[in-house]
């Protein structure tokens, strides 16, 4: 979904979920829980953990994207630059040099008492 690829549109969803890949990363070597992944079953039936809810959607600083998942946020990190998908089936991840400059950005942001869907990506990474 071309959508989901304009980084200066991002909100809470793809913002929170770098940071859950960085943590991932960190603490089980890139292997992302299925529980925490909100996930369309339509649009991938092998990932689903829950029943889907339109209410579920992806939500960007202004609007949202109808059917979008924490799935497909993960391939606009990647298309970003800022993660590679190891093997999305098995949900190994991996974080990018770039992505992890970006998850520094985002940790301070939070530390300053910023929220993710107030985050704003520097220019310069």
């Amino acid at each position: 979904m071309q959508e989901g690829r304009d980084v200066t549109k991002w909100g809470k969803d793809h913002w929170s979920l770098l940071a859950y890949v960085e943590t991932a990363c960190v603490d089980e070597q890139g292997k992302l829980d299925r529980r925490r992944m909100r996930c369309n079953e339509n649009r991938h039936p092998l990932m689903t953990n829950m029943r889907w809810n339109p209410d579920y959607c992806t939500r960007l600083k202004e609007g949202k994207i109808e059917g979008h998942d924490d799935w497909d946020c993960l391939e606009d990190l990647e298309v970003a630059g800022f993660i590679e998908i190891i093997s999305l089936i098995n949900g190994f991840v991996r974080m990018t040099e770039l992505g992890m400059r970006v998850a520094t950005q985002i940790r301070s942001h939070k530390v300053g008492g910023g929220h993710f869907a107030t985050f704003v990506l520097e220019e310069a990474v």
